[in-house]
């Protein structure tokens, strides 16, 4: 199974309440050359939920889409943070 890797204007959205405050995900996201976004659509390559068992509307869409989604932990391990 390839390893899921995150590239250069790959979508990601954040949802839920994040342990660092959203502006400063949005920064570094966008430092990286990623495109940081408020609604799931196909396109988006991965969700990021301060739960990443939520059943919220974005994490269950991003499910139905087959879009990973990721603790803001695993989000930082991507990104090399």
């Amino acid at each position: 199974m390839p390893r899921f890797a995150l590239e250069p204007g790959d979508r990601i959205v954040l949802t839920g309440e994040m342990s660092r405050p959203r502006s400063d995900w949005h920064r570094e996201l966008e430092a990286g050359g990623f495109v940081p976004c408020d609604a799931v659509t196909k396109k988006v390559k991965l969700v990021v939920a301060a739960d990443p068992d939520s059943l919220s509307g974005k994490a269950r869409k991003a499910r139905d889409y087959g879009i990973p989604v990721v603790s803001e932990a695993g989000l930082a391990q991507m990104v090399g943070n």
